[in-house]
């Protein structure tokens, strides 16, 4: 009886198993056949800009957009350095030319505004 229980067991198995094999594709499957490779290529990452989000767009168009913004960050990363870079370089040549009394009256006036004189 035992017996008999266990080879319906794997009978039923069976029967799923093979019922999942041999199922065709849906429309719209993106899993590969066997024996076919597909290429998969890596979802891109980003952050729509305000508002795109209400457009209503299609999931190719969200990855064209962030594959166009990650293809100019690295770009605008290094501007937005240079930029502070060049701020910082300007704020100090300017501050050379302050005399000594002007450079503490600033300071002075700097700590009234940000209230840390108290």
């Amino acid at each position: 009886m035992r017996v008999m229980g266990i080879c319906w067991t794997f009978l039923v198995a069976f029967l799923i198993v093979g019922g999942l094999v041999g199922q065709e594709p849906k429309p719209g499957d993106t899993k590969a056949k066997p024996g076919e490779t597909k290429a998969v290529e890596p979802k891109a990452k980003g952050q729509l800009p305000q508002n795109w989000k209400q457009l209503g767009l299609t999931d190719d168009q969200t990855q064209k957009v962030y594959k166009i913004q990650n293809k100019y960050n690295d770009d605008i990363d290094k501007l937005d350095a240079q930029i502070k870079d060049l701020k910082a370089k300007m704020s100090k040549e300017r501050n050379e030319v302050l005399t000594v009394e002007q450079k503490k009256r600033l300071e002075d006036i700097l700590k009234t505004k940000s209230g840390t004189d108290k």
